[in-house]
């Protein structure tokens, strides 16, 4: 035999061999994603990028919502992995590349709902290789019981009832809705924030009213800070309450959310002139200043000329903040006469006033703060 032959030969026997070791692949053909490979039960694989440009597709059942992650390992060394990433409909979702040839890549991303999802792996640096890869995949399940990711699917609570829940998949809002059957003074919590080194949930708390319009909301100052959000209520009916993340993230631990509602049951609907609740000379009367901005007005009617003495006492006062009491006067024909107000939160008004006429008169009491309070004011009139 000739050297030009052996050599021939060799070579024959090289190509042969190496599309023998090709053919070991057990995968192949799984170059397409109609094609792709069935890593539900064994959750791993080993393969060869071969022919050059190949790309391998895998697919995994999922049960649930939560977390998956796909792994390439014992990558050849001139390889420059990618791992591509589909949902249920084929379609291309996302992606991760190896940082330099040789080396790992992992790919981790949020399971919004079951069903199949599809991996593809493939070289960025389009070359074919005689040694195998690792693809390992995991998940990790992360069930958030409520299906409350919308306001119409608000989950109902009751106050003092603590939600521990999930901000799941990234960009998730849970929402709540609770029955307030009173005027008072609502207030929601947020605690026990998601907190981790890759990143901290920035909590936020919205409030919506009976229709479902926004009304307010209050943010973490800081990522894994707790939020509490307080709010006079008005009237009573259904509220609702969204609890999100500033920071867009996803996170495998849950919260801890409570509502809690303290009434503040003011029983005259004296809030406008027209609608004044009607007092006696001498009469102790209590009353609140709530919601904030809240007026109160009372009417009385005098018979004759003479001194008028109106004196407004026990006005709240906390460490927070005090009622800056005001006294208005109207006549008759609701107009404005004259008005006293305190020199300082939490003191005494006295309005004195000559009248030279019988008939009904009105009084407006308010605050100069703008402020609510849980506790009663008293209102007399000599």
């Amino acid at each position: 035999m000739t050297r030009s032959l052996l050599i021939v030969v060799l070579f024959l026997m090289a190509v042969l061999s190496s599309a023998a070791g090709q053919q070991a692949d057990a995968n192949e053909p799984n170059n397409e994603i109609g094609d792709a490979t069935d890593l539900s039960s064994s959750q791993s694989a080993s393969a060869s990028i071969y022919p050059a440009g190949d790309a391998d597709f895998y697919m995994i059942f999922v049960e649930s919502q939560g977390i998956l992650q796909a792994q390439l390992s014992s990558v050849p060394a001139e390889m420059k992995g990618r791992i591509d990433f589909y949902g249920r409909n084929h379609e291309w979702i996302t992606r991760k590349d190896a940082e330099n040839p040789g080396e790992g890549v992992v790919l981790t991303v949020d399971i919004g709902k079951p069903g199949w999802y599809y991996f593809a792996v493939g070289d960025l640096s389009g070359g074919s290789y005689g040694s195998d890869y690792s693809l390992t995949l995991s998940f990790e399940p992360v069930i958030d019981e409520e299906p409350n990711g919308e306001i119409g699917d608000a989950t109902e609570v009751q106050p003092e009832e603590t939600v521990d829940a999930f901000i799941f998949p990234a960009g998730d809002v849970d929402f709540y809705k609770i029955f307030l059957n009173s005027s008072g003074i609502l207030e929601a919590s947020l605690s026990n924030v998601p907190a981790a080194i890759a990143g901290s949930m920035k909590g936020r708390i919205d409030l919506y009213g009976k229709n479902m319009n926004w009304i307010t909301r209050k943010d973490a100052e800081n990522p894994g800070e707790d939020v509490v959000l307080t709010i006079d209520i008005g009237a009573p009916g259904w509220y609702y309450l969204g609890v999100g993340d500033l920071n867009g993230g996803s996170y495998n631990s849950t919260y801890e959310f409570m509502a809690t509602f303290e009434p503040v049951v003011d029983v005259e609907p004296d809030n406008e002139i027209a609608d004044a609740t009607d007092i006696q000379k001498g009469s102790d009367i209590k009353g609140f200043i709530f919601p904030a901005g809240d007026v109160d007005f009372y009417k009385i009617y005098i018979d004759a000329p003479g001194s008028l003495q109106a004196s407004l006492n026990d006005v709240p006062k906390s460490t927070k903040a005090s009622m800056l009491g005001r006294i208005d006067l109207y006549g008759k024909n609701y107009n404005w006469i004259t008005r006293m107000d305190a020199e300082k939160p939490g003191d005494s008004v006295l309005l004195k006033v000559d009248i030279d006429k019988a008939g009904w008169y009105y009084f407006g009491i308010g605050d100069l703060n703008g402020g609510s309070y849980d506790a009663q004011y008293s209102f007399s009139v000599n």
